[in-house]
């Protein structure tokens, strides 16, 4: 194997740590199942029950979805080979009329969450502006701020959830002369499993002139909020400041995603204008056609069923953790749980023991997260059961207490 470029690539430290969780099977892995069942999954030839799932509810193997994305395959082939600024799919249509039955205000269907952070951001915000980025905003909206920043819009970092220092930079911005400010934020924060502090927020937007908020719920979407509308607006509404970003990538094992919007010209405006709307391929019909089948489920009273699984899921695995006085950064009832170990060594070493002892869940390690505050992220879903959470605290518990780590409260 050639292992020298031509291109002069200089070896970072944060390259040779990910190749090191790479070469130990920690990361960029292969599912190796003939048959995928999400609860269950090989790597490396070894059965493992699967920690590291964003499709909370399940519905991955959904017969519904199945049959419609073959339905949808066998009528309009495997892509529609245009831009949407010029043609789209009929499933489109039929996707975006059921949408206004499932979430508040406007939708634009975008390919992405991240597609979709690109198509509004450097639209809405320009050089005479500023983005207020949450200290743990997820990568996608810290990208698309660095656009906004090569197009002169100033960018500063907040402290995490914290609306009085958001307030603080409102005013501070304001004396600098910025026009308009946008807060950027996580509904459900992907690393950390904590939930924006919306009421806060919202308290902010009617006080401040000027002032607008950008949420991404990729995390919230599907599992909670009346037909899966998401932790945001299934908790709090649709302020009239405010934009939301809802994925189908993850709850809902689909593809693509939608923002949420209050006005129907602020929707035009940025289906017409949104760079990403314009110049990028559409979601493929089969996709289409599982989504579809998805949004009916959620429309449905099927989908209680899964949402009250999923909660008795996190309760429960919170009141084990409690009983074995495990003591994990996350706390709020999200099924995401972030363990913190301390450095990125001893995050492997943990990781590499519970892979061994049949669990994967997964590494959370810079610049995901802060150096000394790298862990594991464990994600629950419905494929997963009481038992199964039972079994694994009991095994994190045992290895914390052998490797004398502090995540084990006295």
């Amino acid at each position: 194997m050639n292992t020298i470029s031509k291109f002069n690539i200089q070896l970072t430290d944060f390259y040779k740590s990910f190749k090191q969780s790479k070469d130990s099977g920690f990361i960029f892995q292969y599912i190796e199942d003939p048959n995928y069942n999400g609860r269950i999954i090989t790597i490396n030839g070894k059965g493992l029950l699967h920690f590291a799932s964003c499709g909370y509810l399940g519905l991955e193997k959904h017969p519904m979805m199945i049959n419609a994305a073959i339905d949808a395959l066998r009528k309009y082939g495997t892509q529609t080979p245009s831009s949407r600024g010029i043609l789209s799919s009929p499933l489109y249509k039929e996707l975006e009329e059921l949408l206004p039955s499932m979430f508040p205000g406007f939708q634009i269907v975008t390919q992405t969450v991240t597609l979709a952070h690109c198509a509004a951001l450097p639209a809405l915000i320009g050089e005479n502006d500023a983005i207020i980025l949450d200290a743990y905003a997820h990568n996608s909206m810290r990208m698309t701020a660095k656009i906004c920043k090569a197009n002169g819009t100033f960018v500063i970092v907040s402290k995490h959830n914290d609306m009085e220092n958001v307030k603080y930079l409102i005013s501070r911005l304001k004396k600098d002369g910025r026009k308009k400010i946008w807060y950027c934020a996580d509904g459900i924060y992907s690393v950390h499993g904590n939930k924006c502090d919306v009421k806060g927020l919202h308290q902010l937007l009617d006080e401040e002139e000027d002032f607008y908020a950008y949420v991404d719920d990729a995390h919230g979407t599907g599992w909670c909020g009346k037909n899966g509308s998401g932790y945001v607006l299934g908790s709090f509404g649709l302020h009239e400041k405010m934009i939301v970003a809802e994925s189908f990538a993850k709850s809902m094992s689909t593809l693509g995603g939608a923002l949420i919007v209050p006005d129907k010209l602020l929707a035009e405006f940025l289906t017409l204008t949104g760079q990403s709307m314009i110049f990028s391929g559409p979601i493929q019909p089969p996709t289409l056609g599982a989504l579809i089948a998805c949004v009916k489920i959620h429309l449905s009273e099927e989908i209680e069923i899964y949402q009250n699984k999923l909660a008795e899921l996190i309760a429960h695995f919170r009141k084990k953790s409690e009983e074995l006085k495990l003591s994990f950064v996350t706390k709020d009832l999200t099924p995401i749980q972030l363990l913190r170990i301390g450095s990125h060594e001893k995050t492997n070493k943990v990781l590499g023991m519970l892979i061994e002892r049949g669990f994967f869940p997964a590494a959370v390690l810079f610049p995901a997260i802060a150096k000394g505050d790298e862990g594991i992220r464990i994600t629950l879903t419905c494929h997963l059961t009481i038992d199964d959470i039972d079994s694994f605290l009991e095994n994190l518990k045992d290895i914390l207490k052998m490797e004398g780590l502090i995540s084990v409260c006295p």
